[in-house]
């Protein structure tokens, strides 16, 4: 029986050395691509710090003309129900048909008066909410296609 070879022996580094080492030689040869690279990673970042704080202000707007239109249909619920109670409170005082008459027509008048008024101002307050909600939106949306087609062509 022939005896087995016997293998060199072989020198392992260290991981700690061996990763040390190609930490050293990577930093000193940045390539031009790498800093581009790391420009673009700033641009972008940038912008999207931006972009998030459009988004933030945009939420905020929202829930103030959230707010502000619940408010408005609060009171207009708020409103109704007092001229319902009081017309209800003149109608069981009533004494004639003549007078129910009066009091449902005046009921009906002033009913159609006050939803006009309040779509209105509902139609007023919803066109408010949506400026509100895209004006930091929309300016980011032109920046940010505007950045990305600059990029995209260098």
């Amino acid at each position: 029986m022939s005896p087995k070879p016997k293998k060199p022996a072989v020198v392992v580094a260290a991981p700690q050395a061996a990763a040390a080492e190609t930490k050293r030689v990577a930093s000193e040869t940045v390539s031009a691509p790498e800093v581009a690279a790391k420009g673009y990673y700033d641009e972008m970042t940038a912008l999207s710090q931006d972009n998030f704080d459009a988004a933030l202000k945009a939420n905020a707007a929202l829930a103030e003309g959230l707010e502000a239109i619940a408010n408005e249909v609060v009171g207009f619920a708020r409103q109704t129900l007092a001229t319902a109670g009081t017309a209800t409170k003149e109608l069981l005082e009533a004494k004639t048909l003549e007078r129910v008459l009066e009091i449902q027509a005046d009921l009906a008048k002033s009913g159609l008066g006050a939803l006009v008024e309040r779509t209105a101002r509902l139609s007023e307050l919803s066109i408010a909410l949506a400026n509100g909600a895209w004006g930091p939106i929309g300016g980011r949306v032109e920046a940010t296609l505007g950045k990305l087609a600059k990029s995209a062509a260098a």
